[in-house]
């Protein structure tokens, strides 16, 4: 695998490009394992029952989707604009949107309740459209990370034991996260729903540290090969 690391005082954002490689090429591996061992991935296009769960994306990540929004053209930016603006509604009117502001200090209990709740109200995600996400190529690490390898029918209504997912031993978009917000207990991590990214970025303006690019990798690459002993964030 190869892939441009900038050299200089950079913010995690600019290593985004090579956290997707990296974060396909582990899913690449993990899928072709899994049709290895009878179970292919039945994902397909036209299925967008996944973009209506809460997508978890790392800081850096909803900075770059609200700089995404921002320099999308008219009018398309201003509906998709609309989108985020009706997702933020649709999650106030049941009075979850609170609960979702204050999501780091849920427990595990609660992370599965919050995360079924946001479920039941069919909030599509911003960026799908006729069912395919419109933005592919771009699309958070973790979307890139979730395949299911159950019939597509049981998306529509998941739960632990009627949605089979591929395996990966450990999760790019979670170690991205919590290299930001510099923790070593994988509860730290600092996530934003993404349908409160472009609020999440309008509030953190100044938030982004800068660090050398290949130490910054380096550092990411780090936390996800110990996740990989078991002591980590990706089972």
């Amino acid at each position: 695998m190869e892939m441009d690391v900038p050299m200089g005082e950079v913010p995690m954002r600019s290593l985004l490009p090579a956290l997707q490689a990296t974060a396909d090429a582990l899913v690449s591996h993990a899928a072709a394992q899994s049709a290895a061992a009878g179970k292919p991935v039945t994902c397909s296009a036209g299925c967008g029952a996944c973009c209506r769960q809460v997508v978890p994306v790392a800081p850096a990540e909803a900075r770059q989707i609200a700089a995404l929004v921002e320099e999308l053209p008219e009018p398309r930016r201003t509906e998709v604009k609309a989108r985020f603006a009706d997702a933020l509604r649709r999650l106030a009117e049941p009075g979850l949107l609170e609960p979702f502001e204050r999501r780091g200090e849920w427990t595990a209990a609660e992370r599965t309740e919050k995360g079924l709740a946001y479920f039941a109200l069919g909030i599509a995600c911003p960026f799908l459209e006729s069912e395919s996400c419109s933005i592919y190529a771009d699309r958070p690490i973790a979307c890139r990370e979730y395949l299911v390898t159950s019939p597509p029918g049981f998306c529509a209504a998941p739960t632990p034991r009627s949605v089979d997912t591929v395996h990966l031993p450990t999760r790019v978009w979670a170690a991205v996260a919590l290299e930001e917000a510099g923790g070593g207990d994988p509860g730290s991590i600092s996530w934003v729903p993404l349908v409160l990214a472009p609020a999440f970025a309008a509030a953190n303006l100044d938030g982004e540290a800068l660090h050398p690019g290949p130490e910054l990798l380096r550092s990411v690459y780090a936390r996800f090969t110990r996740d990989r002993t078991g002591e980590g964030f990706g089972r």
